[in-house]
């Protein structure tokens, strides 16, 4: 009786260490996506953030060039490659709305 009890209770910590683990690595990789950006404002509006992030995701899908990606986000999305795909991708008339986010996410920047 005293076995099977042990037995049960090292289960027990095995499953709650692994349910820990992984939580622990979507969290972190959820979080490395926000915190590795030029953009301030990115914590309070996530919502906004990937919506204008998806412009330079779309970008890197179409062109399949390594740092696409990265020069579109650079200076939180102030730059010509940011412009260069909001074109490529096909979002002309979005221009004015994207501004206000980017605008938004790059509030209080120093």
């Amino acid at each position: 009786m005293v076995t099977r009890t042990v037995q049960d209770f090292s289960i027990q910590r095995v499953l709650v260490a692994a349910v820990l683990v992984v939580s622990l690595i979507l969290v972190s990789g959820t979080s490395a996506r926000y915190l590795d950006d030029e953009c301030p404002g990115v914590m309070g509006n996530r919502d906004l953030y990937e919506k204008v992030v998806r412009v330079c995701d779309d970008c890197s899908n179409i062109f399949r060039m390594n740092d696409v990606g990265s020069r579109c986000k650079k200076d939180c999305f102030y730059n010509e490659d940011f412009l260069w795909c909001v074109y490529a991708t096909e979002r002309h008339g979005e221009v004015d709305q994207l501004n206000r986010w980017m605008s938004i996410l790059k509030a209080g920047r120093k």
